[in-house]
């Protein structure tokens, strides 16, 4: 019988309360109740600078989760909105009286006032609209790491709610119940690369893959990817610098990624806009959407960023490395004119380190 890699034999001996002791900062876990409108959702994660929040209702007087929506619904429920139907993402408009919703006369900020509606709506219209956020995850510290890495990957979840079993009586009819609200938190797929990445004196050879060879074992352990999906791995999305930013947040969501590389017109990459851009959104910074990708970024960062990118023959320990140093989620690969043809994000990294079976 073969002996197991060194990373596997470090994977099968560890828990999810392994990672979660390991956390630098345990801060209290933030959350909103299923009566929120979606626009505070925006400002929360935007101010607390978090990419997800669980949902809760009362019920018997305590807080029960119901899902944890993320900035990918925000998303796909900004990109489903009628408002911009009309709305040509190249920059053309097929109304010529549109324009009065993203301007301040009076009759546009009429038209804004019902146009910006979709804002208050309660953030239940969230759950559902993306696969992650159909049903709630929810890890003990028992649980194993492989579990884990086996939710991070093959089933394709970025967070999980953690909790400690605990037993409650509820007063109100005298029965014992089961209640899972004991110091909950999130462990997200970074807590686990940042995990490893301390243990990495214990990982052996694996950290010396090559990145192209990461990306190349993604594919084969996201089994249900379909084939458009899988070829997303080796040739990016991207948008181009003139294009809007409402093209950027559809390309996201049409391609069910995290985030997509913005390129110059020579195809080399000049920076991204991920998801998480969207968060703060509210009435008056809707006309964002309609500004140029370039002019959208600068006025949500203060500057254009350029992402972090490494080559091929970056390892895979380098390529970890570049992305907690750089407190990114994804690593962009480019040839040596700066044009991506790939992108390492963390799922692709702890699949790195997932054991056959679990």
């Amino acid at each position: 019988m073969c002996a197991l890699s060194q990373h596997i034999n470090f994977v099968k001996g560890q828990t999810v309360g392994a990672v979660r002791n390991s956390k630098q900062e345990t801060h209290t876990l933030i959350e909103i109740p299923i009566t929120a409108t979606i626009e505070e959702v925006f400002d929360v994660l935007l101010a607390e600078n978090i990419l997800s929040i669980p949902v809760y209702r009362l019920w018997r007087g305590h807080k029960r989760p119901v899902a944890i929506v993320n900035v990918t619904d925000l998303v796909a429920f900004v990109c489903l909105q009628p408002i911009f139907d009309n709305d040509d993402v190249n920059g053309n408009n097929s109304d010529s009286n549109d324009h009065r919703i993203y301007e301040g006369n009076d009759d546009g900020g009429t038209n804004l006032d019902r146009k910006s509606s979709f804002l208050q709506k309660p953030i239940g219209e969230l759950i559902g609209l993306t696969p992650e956020s159909t049903h709630l995850t929810i890890c003990h510290t028992e649980d194993s790491l492989a579990y884990l890495l086996d939710l991070f990957t093959r089933r394709q979840i970025h967070r999980v709610l953690v909790t400690d079993k605990t037993t409650m009586e509820d007063p109100d009819v005298g029965e014992v119940i089961n209640e899972e609200e004991t110091q909950p938190c999130f462990i997200s797929q970074t807590d686990v690369v940042r995990f490893l990445f301390q243990n990495n004196h214990r990982l052996g050879k694996i950290l010396d893959t090559m990145a192209s060879d990461v990306i190349n074992k993604a594919i084969k352990v996201s089994e249900t990817l379909t084939f458009e999906r899988q070829n997303l791995l080796r040739q990016p999305s991207s948008v181009t610098i003139h294009d809007q930013a409402l093209a950027a947040f559809r390309k996201i969501h049409q391609d069910e990624v995290s985030a997509v590389a913005v390129v110059n017109d020579d195809g080399s990459i000049v920076s991204e806009v991920s998801a998480a851009d969207l968060r703060g959104l509210n009435r008056e910074r809707l006309s964002d959407l309609k500004k140029p990708v370039i002019m959208f970024l600068v006025s949500c960062k203060g500057a254009l960023i350029k992402p972090f990118t490494c080559h091929g023959k970056f390892t895979l320990s380098q390529v970890m490395a570049g992305i907690l140093t750089s407190k990114t989620h994804r690593a962009w690969v480019v040839d040596e004119d700066d044009v991506p043809i790939g992108v390492i994000t963390l799922s692709d990294i702890l699949a790195m380190f997932l054991p056959e079976s679990v």
